[in-house]
Formats: C-alpha cells, structure tokens, sequence
C-alpha cells in the first residue's frame, strides 16, 4: 500500500515524466489501446515504481536465505549452463519489475560470479548507499569509467556480468527497431558476445500480484553472424529488443515509460535506406 501510495504522488507531481510516459506509451502501442487504457497503465507504472523504492529500502532485511521467501527464479539451468562453457555469461537487464532486487537476486543465484555495470548517481553520498544496497548479496558493481576492461575480466575469469542496456544510448548507440519506431540502442551485450563468444541470456524481474517477484532467465541467445561486426550488432541488438518488446507487451505496467526512450532518432539518411529496405522485404524482393 505505501507503495502504491508513493507511486501515486509521483504521478501527480511528477508532470514532466508522467508526460514523457504517455508519449512513450504514443508510440508504442498508438491506436492498439485507447487513450483512457494509457493512461491507466501510466498510472500503474508509476505505482510499480513507488514499490520500488520502497522494496529498495527494505533491501537491508534480505539475507542468501530469506530472499527466497520473496522470490522465484525461472531458467536457472540457463545461466548454469552458459557459465559452464567458460567464458562467462552476459546478461542483458531490462527495467522491468523491481530491476534492483536482480542485483541480490544475482549475488545470492551464483555467490561471487556476478557483477554488474553501474553509473554512477550525480549524488556522491546517494552512490555510495545506493552502491552498498546492490552489492549487499555478493555481487560487484563495475563503474562506467573501468566498464570494457573490468567486463572483459570478469568474463575470463567466469562472471556473469549484468547490462541494464534498455534505455537511450544517444549517438553512441546503433539505431534498430523498438515498438515500430527507431530507437538508439547500446551496442556492449551484442559487442561482447560477438567478439569475446561469451553467451549472451535476457533476464528480467516480473512482479507477482502478491508483490513477490518471478525472475526469468532466458535460454542462451542464438547469434546471428555475417562477419560484418557493424551489421551483427544491429541485427542481434534488433533481435534482443524484439524478446524484450514481447515481455513488455505482457507487462506493459511494469517497464519503465518515464525514460525518454525514443528522444535520440536517426539522420534521415538511416531512415531513408530503412524505408527502402522494408520495401524491398514486402515486395519479396
């Protein structure tokens, strides 16, 4: 209830985001739903939010064993099994759910074999608690500043290591499909597994509505490879927000619509040579 609670408040004050999260769910799903269910399932993703924080702050309570009480973990032997190929495992992390409790989720599933790229908060004494939450239960935060030479050490030495790599990447991104419309996407998950053969898995926290939590962990992610390392990473990042799109179809409530996912947009070239590729598949050409 105070969850909930907190999360309403937020609606109503937060005018900017709650703005940015009806265009968002605009674009999306458009004339899918009425402006009346958007709304609704803005005001709901906002309530997920105050559970959130909430959840957050009681983090301090969860232990290897009782964190169980709370949580269920579908896809186990995926993880298992990609670890056992040796070379660490990649994970791609959607904000869905509660997204922090994977952080204890991880370090309680595999003790020691996971870490997970953070940026760090504008607020130092903020970073340093909310760094201390996550990495309560065994899991290592790496910080964006040593993120491709720590990731790349972690995944030799058998890591499974955590992308939350669903939001803007601005200009740095590569540009594929999100919901029908162009979005700026981070390249590192598909990067990573294409140059290092490291498997790469989604995972994702889903809220039960007991407010307990289901994690999924997906079965290893096939890759598809050309050798043209530009085209394999558009291709298998478009291929990794299309599973991810189809979660959030589901629970469309539970991702995080205050993010202005689709502020960066292609140059018009890109959109032109997109536009003459989808004609050239519809025409069976």
């Amino acid at each position: 209830m105070l969850g909930s609670s907190l999360g309403g408040l937020l609606y109503i004050a937060l005018k900017k985001r709650r703005r940015i999260a009806l265009e968002n769910l605009q674009i999306a799903f458009g004339a899918e739903m009425s402006t009346d269910e958007r709304a609704q399932i803005c005001r709901k993703s906002f309530q997920q939010i105050g559970k959130t924080a909430i959840e957050f702050l009681r983090f301090s309570k969860l232990t290897f064993e009782n964190i169980w009480e709370e949580v269920t973990v579908e896809g186990k032997e995926h993880l298992i099994d990609a670890l056992n190929q040796g070379k660490g495992a990649i994970v791609f992390l959607p904000h869905l759910g509660n997204w922090e409790l994977l952080a204890l989720v991880y370090g309680a599933l595999i003790p020691d074999r996971a870490k997970a790229i953070a940026f760090p908060l504008k607020n130092r004494y903020l970073n340093a608690l909310v760094s201390q939450y996550r990495e309560r239960l065994s899991l290592k935060l790496i910080t964006r500043r040593q993120a491709v030479r720590e990731t790349l050490r972690a995944l030799k030495g058998g890591y499974a290591v955590g992308f939350f790599a669903d939001q803007n990447a601005g200009r740095e991104g590569v540009f594929v499909d999100f919901f029908g419309k162009p979005a700026s996407a981070v390249r590192g998950p598909a990067t990573l597994a294409l140059k290092t053969g490291a498997p790469l898995l989604l995972s994702m926290d889903i809220r039960q509505p007991d407010d307990r939590h289901h994690v999924i962990i997906t079965p290893e992610i096939d890759l598809d490879i050309s050798g043209d390392l530009d085209q394999d990473v558009q291709t298998n990042t478009a291929h990794i927000l299309k599973i991810l799109e189809t979660y959030i179809r589901q629970y469309p409530d539970q991702w995080l619509w205050t993010h202005n996912r689709w502020k960066t947009q292609p140059d018009p070239k890109w959109q032109r040579r997109r536009q003459i590729r989808n004609s050239g598949v519809k025409s069976g050409t």
